[in-house]
């Protein structure tokens, strides 16, 4: 039983309560309040725990505390020697906490915790484990740029990094291999008016090319462009022969794929031109160009963003393939970032921290999107088992405004993949601080959580909502956890355990800042040294100024003047 209270009562007033025996040693009586956990059995010759909430004691029934050896067989699960992990060290004494693979990843895994309170080590001293593996595949989207050095060392030859934005980026996602789904969650139509735009620009976007010096759009084969992003007055019949020709499927399949900038001009001509005065003739109308004005405009500062174009590539290019296919270049980032079916690395880091933190929601959410499609296309016999490591994921598993014209609430990939992705053979390792920004349908999904410091009722609260195996007295716990330690609960343990966590080796860049660095001396080359001051300066009070008197002096005195 896991003991809630604990009270002492004279001996003479509990038996004259009816309780315990009739015979007293003259000691105080212990009164337990306990909630029944489970069972401890022999089973050839080995104790094993059952959890078990059914049976119970009698009333008055003398308790015990555990052995060790009872205490070690609660924290134990069922063992399998080659791929079980320790979650910690139980702070009772009781021995390591240990569970399989299987029964940790099975369902997804939440870390939650306040800054510095060990969430970072404790996941990278988990990953150091799971890279002695023979064959792990883990995805880490590193926010921080901090696990490289705690994981390369594990991994050995099967370690592979890959740096998104700022200068040393080795990566860029072409903007067409995020596909329909990505691209559509990058730029958040409305739906009434911009996504029916936006769809049949995508779909058309294989049939035009980009004219670098004017800025514009046309046909495949023509010399010049027709199709512009501006509203511009004037005459438009080649502008609409050319997208009837589009909206016919009549145009030619280009070799290339165009510039970012020609979902734009077809964005715009699609929606904008009417039917002109002639027979045969269009215009421009620009109150129905105010409508998907917005979309376009975002199209142009995604274009001219440089913290932008540093992560996704908005210049055309060739295809992966023979011909231009959304598939196939999807296919090749989902291979490129979360592993083909031949990928010899065990770990892949996404070093994110170059990303401007505004733009994170909508990368990270175009490549959730871009897996959650290929692995829904490729099916569960086509997948390998993969672990993806969410670190901080309150910067981009939360809802982002989509501009709905309804204000409707769009479709989230990673929900998918946290509700649907462990058929799939995805388990996702959620790490985050504010757990009440994260979804809740994400978080109802884990079925392992490792809870460390938490202080705000509003991140208990989304714990407590979430989570099906902790109760009030748990979550009363949460708040008073001393630093490195946890609350260990959910379907891979026995029972909720409180654990020292264990300490990575070495440890991800996530430590305090060293403040002792200010009471040492900087010394000419930049190193520093300590300052020894022996006789520290005693500060005087200041001096009072001699105020003026209110008696005015006599006729033909003088007064004095204190410099």
């Amino acid at each position: 039983m896991r003991v809630r209270s604990l009270s002492f009562a004279e001996p003479r007033e509990a038996h004259r309560a009816g309780v315990g025996t009739s015979v007293s040693a003259g000691e105080p009586l212990r009164h337990l309040e306990a909630t029944v956990v489970g069972t401890i059995s022999r089973r050839n010759g080995a104790l094993v725990f059952t959890p078990d909430s059914l049976v119970s004691p009698a009333l008055g029934a003398e308790a015990y505390p555990l052995c060790h050896d009872e205490l070690a067989c609660v924290l134990r699960s069922e063992l399998h020697a080659a791929t079980e992990v320790c979650l910690g060290r139980d702070v009772r004494g009781g021995g390591a906490l240990t569970c399989g693979i299987t029964q940790l990843l099975s369902r997804h895994v939440a870390v939650l915790g306040s800054t510095g309170q060990g969430k970072s080590c404790f996941t990278a001293a988990v990953l150091q484990q799971m890279l002695h593996l023979p064959a792990p595949r883990i995805v880490v989207f590193d926010i921080n740029g901090e696990y490289g050095d705690a994981l390369r060392a594990h991994a050995g030859d099967g370690f592979e990094q890959t740096t998104l934005g700022g200068q040393h980026s080795t990566y860029k996602i072409p903007y067409y291999a995020l596909g329909r789904h990505g691209l559509s969650r990058l730029l958040l139509p409305s739906e009434k008016t911009q996504r029916p735009a936006l769809t049949f620009a995508l779909e058309r976007l294989r049939n035009v090319q980009w004219f670098e010096d004017q800025k514009a759009a046309g046909l495949v084969g023509t010399k010049s462009p027709t199709l512009f992003d501006d509203c511009r007055p004037g005459d438009a019949t080649e502008a609409g022969k050319a997208i009837e020709i589009l909206r016919r499927g009549g145009a030619t399949l280009a070799e290339a794929w165009p510039d970012m900038g020609a979902l734009g001009c077809l964005v715009a001509e699609s929606h904008s031109l009417k039917q002109g005065r002639n027979a045969g003739s269009y215009e421009r109308d620009a109150f129905q160009y105010n409508n998907v004005a917005p979309l376009i405009n975002r199209i142009r500062r995604c274009i001219e963003d440089p913290l932008f174009t540093s992560v996704v590539s908005v210049d055309g290019g060739r295809p992966c393939g023979e011909r231009l296919s959304w598939l196939d270049e999807g296919t090749a980032v989902c291979d490129r970032i979360f592993g083909a079916s031949d990928a010899t690395w065990k770990v892949h880091v996404i070093d994110l921290r170059n990303v401007a933190h505004d733009l994170m929601p909508l990368v990270l959410g175009s490549l959730l999107e871009l897996l959650a499609f290929e692995l829904f296309r490729r099916g569960q016999q086509a997948s390998y088992p993969t672990l993806l490591v969410l670190e901080e994921a309150h910067h981009y598993l939360r809802q982002v405004a989509d501009g709905g014209d309804d204000g409707g609430r769009s479709s989230l990939a990673y929900e998918r993949l946290a509700k649907e992705g462990r058929k799939f053979g995805l388990s996702v390792w959620l790490s985050t601080q504010r757990p009440s920004e994260i979804s809740p349908t994400v978080l109802a999904q884990c079925g392992t959580w490792a809870v460390f410091r938490l202080t705000s009722d509003q991140d208990l609260r989304a714990v407590g909502a979430a989570g099906e195996w902790v109760d009030r007295q748990e979550l009363a716990r949460v708040a008073g956890l001393p630093r490195q330690q946890a609350i260990v609960f959910g379907s891979s343990v026995t029972m909720p355990v409180r654990v020292v966590a264990p300490v990575a080796d070495p440890r991800p860049r996530s430590s305090d800042p060293d403040f002792e660095r200010w009471g040492l001396e900087r010394s000419g080359d930049g190193a520093s040294s300590v300052a020894e001051v022996a006789n520290p300066p005693v500060l005087q009070p200041p001096r009072p100024k001699r105020m003026p008197s209110s008696i005015p002096p006599p006729a033909g005195a003088t007064t004095g003047v204190e410099s």
